[in-house]
């Protein structure tokens, strides 16, 4: 069972998965809190900023993660072309 769950997820997608679960489960709480008049706290208007930043900050490191592979293995199929 854990052998099988570690080829469905790898280690991004996991980390991923989890903070968009509990970011879209503290936003469904905001904004219920919202709806019936209740004033949203800080504290969960820190940790919706602070979901939002770690999100953002995964995708934007395997983007460039991708990109830098991508060159490597342009610069890899040049220089074998070349000999």
């Amino acid at each position: 069972m854990n052998n099988l769950f570690g080829k469905v997820f790898s280690v991004n997608e996991m980390k991923l998965s989890v903070l968009t679960i509990i970011f879209f489960v503290s936003s469904v709480i905001a904004l219920t809190m919202y709806v019936t008049g209740k004033e949203i706290t800080d504290n969960l208007l820190t940790l919706l900023i602070t979901l939002i930043c770690a999100i953002s900050g995964i995708n934007a490191m395997n983007m460039t993660k991708e990109s830098i592979t991508i060159k490597k293995e342009k610069a890899k199929k040049t220089t074998q072309n070349e000999n």
